[in-house]
């Protein structure tokens, strides 16, 4: 059998803030990031699409890895994509696919206006302890 790989890598910005919960002794931060892509299309005007990443995030129960997560930070994710089932209030499977990561870092960002220097932090991102979606 063959090796395989299931890694993703993002850059861009939070688009609300994280809803953040308990399970068990750890804690998951869940939210969207935006990436754009600027290209031509077939007129040769420029063109920009931006596409939207489900993320979720797992850190320890007792720490603060979480508080710089805010709409329109600028984070940096490493993960994997991860699939999901579950039944909606009506009983019907709904699929869900999202970033799971396994690393994240805060970025500086230099367009945004900030009360004082926010440095580069690197969350190390927990493994989850199980993978069902309620």
């Amino acid at each position: 059998m063959e090796n395989s790989i299931n890694r993703v890598e993002l850059l861009g910005r939070i688009g609300q803030n994280p809803k953040i919960m308990i399970c068990g002794e750890s804690q998951v931060a869940k939210f969207s990031i935006a990436t754009n892509e600027t290209f031509k299309d077939r007129s040769g005007v420029l063109k920009e699409e931006t596409t939207w990443h489900n993320v979720s995030v797992w850190a320890s129960r007792n720490t603060d890895d979480f508080k710089l997560l805010k709409k329109g930070v600028l984070v940096h994710v490493v993960g994997k994509i991860r699939n999901a089932r579950y039944q909606n209030s009506d009983g019907e499977d709904r699929y869900y696919t999202e970033v799971s990561a396994t690393r994240m870092k805060v970025r500086r960002d230099e367009h945004q206006v900030v009360q004082a220097p926010v440095p580069d932090i690197m969350i190390p991102a927990g493994m989850s302890p199980g993978y069902a979606i309620n």
